[in-house]
């Protein structure tokens, strides 16, 4: 079986999906991990401008998280 230009396309864009999508998930993995890291901070009752700087999160995400795990 001849293997076609269009096959090759095809499996070049499955390869480049599949490698944007690991990286897709690792992006996700990350801020997955400095929410928690947040999460822990706020229960700890850390300043915010330490969990700010910890976590390089803005004052308002922070916020945010921290009304969420309030009504938990």
């Amino acid at each position: 079986m001849m293997i076609t230009y269009e096959d090759e396309l095809k499996q070049e864009a499955r390869e480049e999906g599949r490698k944007e999508g690991l990286q897709e998930g690792k992006r996700e993995g990350r801020q997955e991990g400095k929410i928690e890291i947040t999460r822990n901070l706020i229960k700890l009752g850390m300043p915010l401008d330490f969990i700010k700087k910890a976590t390089g999160f803005s004052e308002k995400k922070i916020l945010e998280i921290k009304e969420k795990l309030e009504k938990e």
